[in-house]
């Protein structure tokens, strides 16, 4: 049996074209995979009360599998409409013959799986895999001790010593396969991570579904959203990658003191975003400090406040900045 996983699909109505741009992609990937099933480990909505645009979107996705798939979904912690743990989710609209909605921990006998959902109480996932029984595959939507940083002391509790099976996580957006290791022989856990990005800090990280048929095999999209993060000086240059047909994109142009011109006329994205990134760095924070207590500013404190500082623009451009300043007032 050929099976396709993918989780975090967050979709989101939020920009005008993104939702379809989601919807586009995850289908592409089932028309190319040709599964006979289809996991979805949960985060389907990015609200937890979606809009009407993505239940819409959702159930597009849905019936463009379930005619010739078999469909599971997990409640993701997005997908719940509140942190009660109580399993009410919007997903349950879509629970049908071939459709499996996984508001609980369910246990598939047959197929020898577990399906785990989002818990906000740890304990409820830890007892969850302890009743795992040898053998079983997990799939679920929730981290471990380790997943989100290198020390594990910050991010989740719960061990990766609970796991005694062969696992796939939803819910962490960046990939990693075995990260961390289990002392148990044949056994690992892999966080999918998202098929697309769904803003600027996951720029540029590399995003995964799985096949499950023989083996198991990690693939990446080619299409669907992505956000993408250069400096103003490197746009002319990445025009071809940037403007790749192949993917709606979100750009941002990061604009440094020493402005480079931005070629908006040469730029195919479908949002452009402009920041500007900071004129000091940590070394040029001023450590003045005045010789007596002041009750005004005047120009000759402002002056002596410019010549000890230690910026990279000169005393001229400050004095012209605070001028224009003090017009204003």
């Amino acid at each position: 049996m050929r099976t396709l996983v993918i989780t975090d699909l967050h979709l989101n109505a939020k920009v005008d074209g993104l939702l379809d741009a989601q919807v586009d992609a995850v289908l592409k990937i089932y028309s190319k995979e040709s599964p006979d099933e289809v996991i979805i480990m949960g985060d389907v909505f990015m609200h937890r009360r979606p809009t009407p645009s993505a239940l819409l979107g959702f159930r597009k996705i849905i019936e463009g599998m379930d005619k010739l798939s078999d469909v599971v979904v997990l409640r993701g912690n997005h997908d719940s409409e509140t942190k009660a743990d109580d399993g009410v989710t919007a997903l349950s609209l879509y629970h049908k013959p071939g459709v499996r909605i996984v508001t609980h921990t369910y246990t598939d006998e047959a197929k020898k799986r577990v399906y785990i959902p989002h818990y906000e109480h740890e304990e409820t996932i830890i007892s969850a895999l302890e009743m795992v029984p040898k053998g079983f595959t997990v799939f679920g939507h929730f981290g471990y001790a380790g997943c989100l940083n290198s020390v594990g002391d910050a991010d989740f509790g719960i061990s990766l010593s609970h796991f005694t099976s062969d696992t796939f996580l939803g819910h962490i957006h960046g990939f990693c396969e075995g990260r961390g290791g289990l002392q148990k022989p044949h056994s690992k856990v892999v966080c999918l991570g998202t098929p697309y990005t769904t803003n600027y800090g996951e720029a540029f990280k590399d995003n995964f579904y799985a096949i499950l048929d023989d083996g198991v095999e990690f693939k990446q999209p080619t299409s669907g959203p992505r956000h993408l993060i250069y400096p103003a000086l490197e746009v002319e240059a990445a025009l071809d990658i940037i403007n790749d047909p192949n993917y709606f994109t979100f750009l941002r142009v990061m604009v440094e003191a020493d402005h480079h011109p931005i070629p908006y006329d040469k730029l195919k994205v479908a949002y452009l975003d402009i920041k500007y990134s900071p004129v000091f760095n940590e070394e040029e924070l001023s450590s003045f400090s005045p010789s007596k207590d002041l009750f005004s500013i005047n120009e000759g404190i402002i002056k002596e406040y410019v010549e000890s500082a230690n910026s990279v623009l000169s005393t001229e451009s400050l004095m012209e900045g605070y001028s224009l300043l003090k017009d204003e007032d």
